[in-house]
């Protein structure tokens, strides 16, 4: 297919990569049941969008060659060996099964019973097997492979191949019936191990499959992240090679190159391998990735390894505890604003007046223009939203229930929505109403929602724009927590404080103002720590007992009168 016809220019003028996926491979490859690939790449300037849709064009024809070798290893690729070794498993099951019955004591009736099914299952199956009667097994057959994950179409010279190696182990199942009915010991021989006889899939197989698992829901931030693993793989490990010899040794080479990685290695060395890169960053001495990042692609290593284990024909982990020792203090990790930090950041000139809320936000001036960079960090500390909750908030998010103003949090998208358009929330529990703090009336938020509501606006933030995974959060989180912008200019770009500690600040007043568990999960989308993503927190209270409870919040010492409103702004 041709490069121009998978370049597409989208609403917002920013270009996308476009390839239509063969029906056959629609379950197989990621993002491809609607019959198309999406990618967006991140640039509105055509000459770059060309070059960079032809690299992905190369790894989506890549991507389509590996998925179709991975579906001819699901279906024909079964060696005699491994047609064998199935047999064996369900020869196992069998005697297993008859043992136990055994074991609990026969009657005279069932033991004649039992007699006579031997004799008939032998004498069947012996003409069976000079036969070749490959209809006789099929049920037993489908049982057994996918119990194994795995799948042979019937007609294929390996469904030949299982159904002659399931006669054989049925005549031996009826020779062992026959001699422990005359009273000799036959043993139940053991589950035959895949190690020695299973096609061990390669790396790019393995890597397909997981990303072609329907199960698994991952974000384009999440994906970015895996691609980097991959890559690591790919590079490191080959894509042809065998996953069952991939050992440790293979798995530290990973670790080694990534804890060596500087910080964007593929934006700063795009033509580099991973490996090559390190080296750079070696020889340059340049900031190198941090632990946390670092331990984030050996999780995600070793998730990989982990699934194939469950799923796929994976005999071991070989990536399991490879993380590396963090001697931060958790408490340092999760670190809160002061109040003396909050006190800055609300009287910053963004707040107090200045030039502009874009490159002049940080320069005094007679301005205070009440978008997003205004909204967004007194709604994370009035409400303990997420920044990116915060960024994508709609007009109609904000409403009543029962008398009470609140905002609604979900992640209900519009069909067909453009990826800015998308809404997210971190887990089940996100799903949520919290209600609006009277602090955030008294600075005037309605207001602000109700003229953006009479403006015909959809977001209620429509000046944020998104990054090239469409997550509006990106840009905003860079702004407001690089060193050299909006926590910079105010000499608190240090670790352990960023956007999030809105967030703990606001989990501290909640347990300041002693509001029950039940209600402060309720307020802030927190999971229960032993259920996992079970409920909607929120679900049965109602919005006016919620709003008595955020009324308690409080922070001591915060002065923001100099933002509440008397008047439209």
């Amino acid at each position: 297919m041709g490069l121009e016809t998978r370049l597409v220019r989208r609403k917002t003028g920013t270009y996308s990569f476009r390839a239509w996926v063969p029906p056959e491979l629609r379950e197989v490859i990621p993002g491809g049941r609607s019959g198309q690939k999406w990618i967006a790449l991140g640039t509105s300037d055509r000459a770059e969008a060309v070059r960079r849709a032809r690299l992905k064009s190369v790894e989506f024809d890549r991507e389509l060659d590996a998925a179709r070798r991975l579906l001819k290893g699901r279906a024909d690729d079964l060696s005699v060996a491994e047609a064998e070794r199935l047999a064996s498993v369900w020869l196992s099951w069998v005697l297993e099964e008859d043992e136990e019955g055994r074991r609990s004591g026969l009657s005279e009736r069932e033991l004649r019973k039992k007699t006579e099914a031997a004799d008939i299952l032998e004498a069947g199956g012996g003409v069976a097997l000079a036969r070749g009667d490959q209809g006789l097994m099929a049920f037993e057959m489908e049982e057994v492979l996918q119990s194994q994950g795995m799948s042979v179409r019937p007609g294929t010279e390996a469904w030949g191949r299982l159904s002659y190696a399931m006669l054989k182990a049925q005549k031996r199942y009826a020779k062992a019936l026959q001699e422990r009915n005359a009273g000799e010991v036959v043993d139940t021989p053991a589950l035959p191990s895949a190690a020695s006889t299973a096609r061990s899939c390669t790396v790019e197989e393995l890597i397909v499959a997981y990303l072609a698992d329907p199960t698994r829901s991952r974000t384009a931030g999440t994906l970015k992240t895996y691609q980097t693993v991959f890559r690591a793989m790919r590079e490191l490990l080959g894509p042809d090679t065998p996953v069952d010899s991939v050992h440790r040794v293979d798995c530290e080479r990973i670790r080694n190159v990534v804890m060596r990685l500087p910080r964007n290695a593929t934006q700063r060395f795009p033509k580099l391998s991973l490996e090559d890169a390190a080296k750079v960053a070696d020889a340059e001495k340049l900031e190198r990735l941090g632990v946390a990042a670092v331990n984030n692609y050996l999780h995600n290593l070793s998730a990989l390894f982990k699934w194939g284990v469950k799923n796929w024909r994976v005999v071991r982990n070989p990536a399991e505890g490879l993380a590396l020792p963090d001697d931060r203090d958790e408490r340092d990790l999760r670190q809160p604003f002061s109040t003396a930090q909050l006190q800055a950041i609300f009287n910053a000139p963004l707040y107090t007046g200045c030039q502009d809320d874009e490159e002049g936000y940080a320069k005094p001036g007679p301005n205070v223009i009440r978008r997003g960079r205004f909204w967004v960090p007194l709604l994370s500390l009035w409400t303990g939203m997420r920044l990116g909750e915060c960024c994508q908030l709609r007009v109609d998010d904000v409403t009543e229930l029962e008398g009470a103003p609140v905002i609604l949090i979900d992640d209900a998208g519009e069909p067909g929505a453009d990826e800015a358009d998308k809404k997210r929330v971190k887990t089940e529990a996100g799903k949520r109403f919290v209600p609006v703090h009277p602090e955030l009336q008294r600075i005037g938020f309605l207001e602000f929602a109700a003229r953006m509501r009479a403006k015909g606006e959809r977001r209620l933030f429509s000046e944020l724009k998104p990054d090239a995974l469409g997550y509006l959060s990106g840009p905003f989180s860079k702004w407001f927590n690089d060193k050299r912008r909006f926590l910079g200019k105010l000499d608190m770009a240090v670790t352990g404080v960023s956007f999030h500690s809105f967030r703990h600040n606001y989990r501290d007043a909640l347990r300041e103002a002693e509001i029950s568990l039940e209600r402060v999960r309720a307020l802030g989308g927190w999971r229960r720590d032993s259920d996992g993503e079970e409920s909607i927190y929120g679900k049965g209270l109602k919005a006016v007992t919620l709003y008595r409870e955020i009324e308690k919040v409080h922070y001591e010492g915060l002065d923001l009168s100099a933002l509440h409103q008397t008047s439209k702004s």
